[in-house]
This record gives structure tokens, sequence and C-alpha cells, in this order.
């Protein structure tokens, strides 16, 4: 019997507006005021990326809504509006960078490639990453902040079950070998490459981002079947 075709795990676990996998079975962070109007996408995704930029800088402890305000050029009281506070700022932040890309629908026939394409995130795009800066400060912040740390850890949970229905897609699809126990290795995977990003940061560099793609593609390698 054929193996059945791979389900649409990625768009159909897609959100409403934020960032890249982001909230895959939880609510928006954004504030429920009704239907937002067009140009507030914009204002978000222009206020998500400052608040990249200022913590891989100067971190969690040095932001506020008034440094906010002054980067994007906005008032407080149109930062307080999208967001409410600090703290679901970040939230928001960290949501905004985990949802999927516009084009990903391009990859839905191959959860082989989608479950690629995620893995190569982890690979730094410069010495300074903004993301992986701002992500590293947001886990340090979170170890003093029991919020913060509990969405993290739902983050991660989500994230899990995220990868784990795509590899066991690729298992359906022919792509994966079939011995694979898909929660177990998507665990072992998301464990490994937030382990080279972490060693990207701390180790800037060219090289380090080359022995991460090396990493990467043997990992991805370990997952195709055998012979």
């Amino acid at each position: 019997m054929p193996a059945p075709p791979p389900r649409r795990a990625a768009s159909a676990l897609r959100t409403r507006p934020a960032h890249s996998p982001a909230a895959t079975d939880g609510a928006d962070p954004g504030p429920a005021r009704g239907h937002r109007r067009p140009g507030q996408a914009f204002t978000r995704k222009h206020v998500l990326g400052t608040v990249y930029e200022l913590i891989s800088e100067d971190g969690i402890e040095n932001l506020s809504m008034r440094k906010v305000a002054h980067a994007t050029g906005l008032s407080t009281g149109t930062i307080n509006y999208h967001f409410g506070n600090k703290q679901r700022l970040l939230i928001a932040a960290l949501e905004s960078a985990y949802q999927l890309p516009d084009d990903w629908d391009r990859y839905s026939g191959s959860p082989g490639r989608q479950l690629e394409r995620l893995m190569q995130g982890h690979i730094c795009r410069s010495p300074k990453d903004r993301f992986w800066r701002f992500w590293l400060n947001y886990l340090a912040g979170s170890l003093r902040d029991g919020d913060l740390m509990a969405h993290q850890v739902e983050r991660f949970s989500k994230q899990h079950r995220f990868w784990t229905r795509l590899i066991a897609d690729g298992i359906a699809a022919g792509e994966f070998d079939p011995a694979l126990d898909p929660a177990q290795k998507a665990e072992e995977l998301l464990v490994l490459v937030h382990g080279l990003v972490v060693h990207q940061l701390a180790s800037p560099g060219p090289r380090q981002q080359e022995l991460a793609r090396e990493m990467l593609q043997r990992l991805l390698q370990s997952l195709r079947p055998p012979g």
C-alpha cells in the first residue's frame, strides 16, 4: 500500500498576523481590539523589528516603552495601544519571530524540506544576528521572570509538537526512517539546534556558521531511510 500523502502540517498551523512557526495553538499575543486597520500590521512589524535591535544591543533590563517609541518614531500611546505593556511586547516579539514565512506554502508538499528550512533558521545570519541575540536575552530574562519563563516553556512545547508532526508526516511520505520516534527525534533536534545557536553567539564568526551548517546536514541525513 502506498504511503498516504503528507498532511499540510505547517500551513494548517498558520496563525494570525505577528512574524515565523508561531503560536500554533494559541491566541495572538496582540491586544484584542477587533479587526486591525490596514496600517496596523506594518506598525507592529516595525515595532517588533526595533525591539530585536534594542534588546540585542542593550538587553531586556534596559528596554522601556519610551525607548521603543523614540527608536520607532512613534508615540508611547501608540506602542501601548498595540502591546499594552513591556511584558506583552516581549512576548509578542518572540511569537512574531516564530511565525511561518509568507511563502511557506511553497514548501508544503515536502515535510523534509519544511523541516530542513526550519532547522536552517538556527544558523546565525551574522555574528550579531538580531533575533537570536534577542532570543538569548529573552531566555536570560525569563530566568528572573516567572511569566516570561512560563511563556518560554509553552513556546518550546508548541515548537516540539510542530516538529513532531513534520517528522511523522515525513515518515508517512517515505522521506524519513520509519523506525524513528517522531516526538523523541523532534526533542533531540530542538535541543541540538538551540545548542548550535548558543555556540554561534558565544564564538561568533564564519567558521562557527559553517560548522553549524555541516552539523545540520548530518542531522538531516540521520533522518533519512536506511539504504
